[in-house]
């Protein structure tokens, strides 16, 4: 039999004692804030607990109750893994966003056609000869899919930091204005921020 983390083998003590518990109520008993959900699920994989159905009038909804699972009560089958449509529908969505950044720098992507990388097409044909940029990580200067705040916090302050001793700096910000850029660090600005801050105030 699998050893029981600290966590669970307490969880399980405590439903012996004290059995017919909701989640609810085993967290007040051990004094958290955190759901013991995860616990539970993985105690009643194990087929050491189990969990029945009942309706409770203080709270008008019906809640699952928890005990010791009887001996030689059988594990419960292990969750179905996630349909690999979801993985698809995420990659789809990614290529989607892709193709629509690409639309926006004028770059024709038919249908069929994977759009390309936009920091790929920045690296290989940067604005203006003599940008500071020119030379360094394309993917400092656009957000790549998925990240989080603090890396983006990081990523913007190293472009901004090449920006600043940048001799076409200007001239850099005003192409990418003209253009209408909705993403990316042109002469030292986000226009992701900007973009967000103008939605704000419209």
């Amino acid at each position: 039999m699998k050893a029981l983390g600290p966590r669970q083998a307490a969880v399980l003590e405590h439903l012996a004692a004290h059995p017919d518990l909701t989640a609810g109520e085993l967290a007040r008993a051990f004094g958290v804030k955190a759901s013991l959900y995860k616990q539970l699920g993985r105690l009643e994989q194990l087929g050491r607990i189990a969990g029945v159905p009942a309706w409770d009038p203080a709270q008008g909804r019906r809640v699952t109750r928890w005990h010791v699972a009887p001996p030689g009560m059988a594990p419960r089958p292990a969750p179905e893994p996630v349909p690999a449509r979801a993985g698809q529908a995420s990659g789809r969505d990614r290529l989607s966003r892709r193709a629509r950044r690409a639309g926006s720098r004028g770059l024709v992507v038919r249908p069929g056609m994977e759009a390309p990388s936009l920091r790929v097409v920045i690296a290989a044909a940067p604005d203006f000869p003599g940008a500071a940029c020119a030379t360094a990580d394309p993917d400092l200067f656009f957000p790549p899919d998925g990240e989080s705040a603090a890396a983006q916090r990081r990523r913007v302050a190293k472009a901004r930091a090449i920006c600043t001793g940048c001799p076409i700096r200007r001239r850099c910000y005003e192409a990418a204005d003209a253009r209408g850029e909705p993403w990316g660090i042109w002469g030292g600005v986000d226009f992701d921020e900007r973009r967000r801050q103008r939605r704000k105030a419209s």
